[in-house]
Order: structure tokens, then sequence, then C-alpha cells
């Protein structure tokens, strides 16, 4: 009986003593703390790649994002323009032509997986994002890749990949490799003064 209350003693110093759960790996941490963002606003400059372009287009302006994947696209130069996606529809406002267009994403599936895989990673929904996307993860917490390759073959003749770099909850960039060669590239900063 000595040896089997020496075995359980045993057993339970262990775990009390440091043989603790195996730490969650870095894309469940950032996954979570992407979660708890409710609301974010953000600078943004983008540089387009365009084969059709002699040269890059740069765009600038704010991008937001609020809980339940509203995002807001606001363009201030070298045009204005305003994308908002928000449930299934996408509206595009470009006030120089006096226009207002909305679409619905689930009328083609490349564009709601695209609207779904930005949303997804914004809200730290790996579940969702990992139902359009293979994910590839690299780094820790405090700096980070996370680069997505669609699942869908649609999807994939327009886009080869989307990769997210961060730090902790602050997305820094995201990149978009398109399947025929295009390539964009934004650069996000905190807004403010």
């Amino acid at each position: 009986m000595s040896s089997l209350y020496r075995a359980l003693a045993a057993a339970l110093l262990a775990l009390a003593c440091g043989a603790a759960p195996a730490q969650e790996d870095g894309l469940a941490q950032v996954m979570r703390l992407l979660s708890a963002v409710q609301a974010s606003t953000v600078r943004f400059s983008e540089t387009k790649r365009m084969a059709a372009l002699s040269e890059p287009l740069a765009l600038s302006g704010k991008l937001s994002y609020l809980r339940g994947g509203r995002i807001e696209k606001d363009v201030a130069t070298p045009y204005r323009e305003r994308i908002v996606i928000d449930g299934d529809s996408m509206r595009i406002e470009s006030p120089a032509r006096g226009e207002s267009r909305s679409y619905s994403l689930r009328a083609s599936p490349a564009a709601w997986a695209f609207a779904e895989g930005l949303r997804a990673t914004l809200g730290g929904d790996l579940a969702a994002l990992e139902r359009y996307y293979r994910t590839s993860f690299s780094g820790g917490v405090e700096d980070w890749t996370l680069e997505l390759a669609p699942r869908d073959d649609e999807m994939a003749r327009y886009v080869r990949s989307i990769e997210f770099h961060g730090r902790r909850a602050d997305i820094v960039q995201i990149s978009v490799k398109e399947a025929g060669g295009n390539t964009t590239v934004m650069a996000l900063r905190p807004d403010g003064p």
C-alpha cells in the first residue's frame, strides 16, 4: 500500500509543480487576441501592382472593422471612394462620379470567400477561416505571419494567397497575390495624430 501511496503522491506532486498543460500554439493565441477586438480603425497605405498599369497605384485612407464583420475602406487619395462590406452585401460609393453601387457577395463565391477570410481573420474566428482557406502560421504572438491559400477552386482562379503580418492583436500589413500576377500590399498603422 505504501508504494501505491508514493506513486500517487509523486503523480500529484508532478502535476502541481510544473507539469503544466501544453502551451497554446501561436495561431490559437493570435486568434484569441483578435477575437477580443470589438472595433478598430487604422490608416492604410496601399500599393497595387497590376500588369495593366505602367506604374504602381498608391492609395491611402482609413480602414475600419466592427465586431460582427462590418468592414469599411475609405480611400482618401488619389481619389475618394468608400467600400462597405456588411453581412452578405458590398456597397461601393464614388462621390466624384456621384455613384453608389451595391452587390450581393453571395452571388460570387470568390468574393464571398474573400470577404469571409478577411472578416474571420479580423474577428479571430479560426473555424470560419479554415472553411475557406488552408492556413500557414509562422512566428510568435509578438511578431507573426498568417498565410491563407484558397480551398475553393473558383476563388483560386483569382487569388493565390493572402498574407497577414501582425504583432499581438494588431495587423500591420495585408498582402494579396492574385493568380494573374497582380499584387496588393496594404500597410496599416494606428489612426491618430
